[in-house]
């Protein structure tokens, strides 16, 4: 047992380990402009290896709630690719788009049904939601002059992505666990990717901006993941 179990921490570190080096490769690309070939093997790779590294610890999970954050990975994976191919027409950024909010939705859902009893709305998490919400307000706001057609997608998405983290908020602000701190993380670290990435495309494109994105959003992935299989650990 003892050797089944050293074999399987040293399998976590080293997909662990390849991602973050995927990662990294992807940050260097875009920083660097280089050709873009590079990306069509980082970028796509990054959701492969982080949803081979979440199945091999909970693929053997009695939760089918497991199954919402494997689909959240192949969305998430969708997305990156529909993203890299974007054109002029802008239909592969609406495609990505629409496949990104299904992983925010699988993410909902995790959220929710994997929700503990401990768990509970206070009124620091009801604060805290509004401030979430407040907050996705605002920032349509500021971009709405700029959105053109793209308008009603981005509120129906920023309603969306502010929903994930207010349910993260919901599900476990309270929650002195482990897990609890990476799902929290994770969501907010996806609100604020998005939201560069928001800023970038519609209203002015800033230095490092893709490299920021990229960054939050590689790591926002990983903190959900990661909480994700040490709840589904916990539960068995």
């Amino acid at each position: 047992m003892s050797k089944l179990y050293s074999t399987l921490v040293m399998q976590k570190q080293l997909w662990s380990l390849l991602y973050f080096l995927l990662l990294l490769a992807d940050l260097l690309a875009v920083a660097f402009d280089l050709p873009v070939e590079i990306r069509y093997i980082t970028k796509p790779g990054l959701m492969i290896v982080l949803a081979i590294y979440y199945w091999m610890q909970v693929g053997h999970s009695a939760y089918r709630s497991r199954n919402l954050v494997f689909a959240a990975l192949i969305f998430s994976w969708w997305g990156d690719v529909l993203l890299l191919l974007e054109d002029k027409t802008g239909l592969y950024f609406m495609l990505g788009l629409a496949s990104f909010l299904l992983a925010h939705v699988m993410y909902i859902f995790f959220f929710a049904k994997s929700r503990l009893p401990k768990s509970f709305i206070g009124h620091n998490n009801l604060l805290w939601v509004a401030i979430v919400l407040l907050y996705a307000g605002a920032l349509v706001a500021f971009l709405l002059p700029h959105l053109g057609d793209m308008t009603i997608p981005v509120m129906i998405y920023a309603l969306t992505i502010a929903t994930m983290l207010a349910m993260s908020i919901f599900s476990y602000a309270h929650i002195k666990e482990g897990f609890s701190a990476f799902f929290i993380v994770g969501a907010s670290l996806f609100v604020i990717s998005d939201s560069l990435l928001a800023i970038n495309k519609f209203y002015q494109a800033f230095p490092g901006g893709g490299v920021l994105v990229m960054l939050t959003y590689g790591l926002a992935q990983w903190c959900i993941v990661e909480g994700a299989t040490k709840y589904l650990k916990r539960a068995w």
